[in-house]
């Protein structure tokens, strides 16, 4: 992903005029953090409310600190071109804490035969790092067509390298221990003949709660449908 603009703007790629239009499934109270691209005073004041109530305990400085970090994210998301990233927190639940992120964006997933497993789709997609990895695949029926869910986790190091789907760990293992393992949730959502599909992929920071997470995913990918518009419709606006 290309680092935000120093002066803070935000940069669309040049994609050409709009060939369609996801319609997403998500809970009532969802918060987008894409919405409003061009308004910034509105959605930073958003974030910090939303932050200083997920968070009460914490300094006030540190409280700023996390909105800075959101707006900065959702810069980058914007100018990558990603359509929705959907934040959930609670800071206190029978399980803990919550704190989730979900993105949700267009994937081409190329001619799909029909004899072939959505799931071996999906693992495609997030590359080789799965291979030999601990994780868990199932496919499931779709608005869009077929799909198919991934649960696992995500080690993060002091380095800052990042280890996805890592292999188990004897419990006596004197190795290193990463900083931080995250729970990693990914729903995919294939129209019947392959193209254009919706790729859905949350996050955790208790990787406890992946199963919890991994259904708002699965909803998400199973129930929001893909509009594409005709050759002879025009569109315009972002």
């Amino acid at each position: 992903m290309p680092p935000p603009p120093a002066d803070d703007r935000i940069t669309f790629p040049t994609a050409g005029p709009p060939i369609g239009e996801v319609h997403f499934y998500a809970p009532t109270d969802w918060l987008d953090i894409l919405e409003n691209p061009h308004d910034e005073e509105t959605v930073r004041a958003r974030f910090q409310e939303l932050t200083d109530l997920a968070f009460p305990h914490h300094a006030p400085g540190t409280r700023k600190a996390i909105a800075d970090g959101v707006m900065a994210t959702r810069r980058t998301f914007l100018a990558d071109g990603m359509l929705s990233c959907g934040l959930v927190a609670l800071p206190q639940t029978v399980d803990g804490p919550v704190l989730w992120q979900i993105c949700s964006g267009v994937v081409e997933v190329g001619r799909l035969d029909p004899e072939l497993d959505v799931g071996s789709v999906l693992t495609r997609l997030l590359g080789q790092q799965l291979e030999g990895g601990d994780s868990y695949v199932e496919s499931f029926p779709t608005a869009i067509g077929a799909g198919a869910g991934l649960i696992s986790t995500v080690q993060v190091w002091a380095d800052g390298t990042v280890t996805l789907a890592p292999k188990p760990v004897p419990a006596d293992s004197a190795g290193p221990a990463p900083e931080a393992t995250l729970g990693l949730a990914v729903g995919l959502a294939v129209p019947p003949g392959g193209g254009r599909g919706l790729l859905v992929v949350g996050q955790c920071l208790n990787a406890e709660q992946v199963r919890e997470l991994a259904c708002v995913v699965a909803l998400m990918a199973g129930k929001s449908t893909i509009e594409l518009y005709s050759p002879k419709e025009t569109k315009t606006g972002t």
